[in-house]
């Protein structure tokens, strides 16, 4: 019992360290440290960026004749856009969900949030220009947010909902 209380202990001061000196390079080429109030701001735009080219993904899909070279692109784009932002979706439901994400899961959703943002910006290059009447949702609207989870709570070192670091 007390080997198995030592070895947890180990780890989740391991996974905390990690977490706290562990830094990200976003796409811009900046260097951020998770758990930061700058990796928390980014981690938030980078959220709500990816919500805003899902969903024009989604309409532009509806819109095109299924199997034309146009269609293809852009499911593909939506497919590498969900793999790259699978992690921050992950770590934004549980919290909404009120359930606890894990320092683990925390760290490699945090440490994925550059490749989402990479993904987010090649769809939206797929995508072309958003049409008129499209900004409602880049200035907060229905995109801005999923089932109530905010982008700010992708926190790779808080397991409570709503906590901000």
């Amino acid at each position: 019992m007390k080997g198995r209380l030592f070895r947890s202990a180990v780890v989740a001061l391991t996974l905390g360290a990690a977490s706290g000196c562990a830094s990200v390079t976003t796409a811009g080429g900046d260097e951020l440290r998770i758990g930061s109030d700058r990796f928390s701001a980014y981690a938030e735009q980078v959220f709500r960026e990816q919500n805003r080219v899902a969903g024009r993904l989604a309409f532009a899909l509806d819109a095109e004749e299924e199997g034309s070279p146009r269609y293809r692109a852009l499911a593909d784009a939506e497919d590498a856009l969900l793999e790259a932002c699978t992690g921050l979706n992950e770590i934004a439901a549980r919290r909404r969900d009120g359930r606890r994400a894990g320092a683990l899961r925390g760290l490699r959703a945090a440490r994925a949030a550059p490749d989402c943002e990479r993904a987010a910006a090649a769809a939206a290059g797929v995508l072309g220009p958003p049409e008129a009447g499209a900004a409602g949702a880049e200035a907060g609207g229905p995109d801005a947010e999923i089932g109530g989870a905010r982008a700010a709570d992708v926190d790779a070192g808080s397991d409570e909902p709503g906590r901000r670091r």
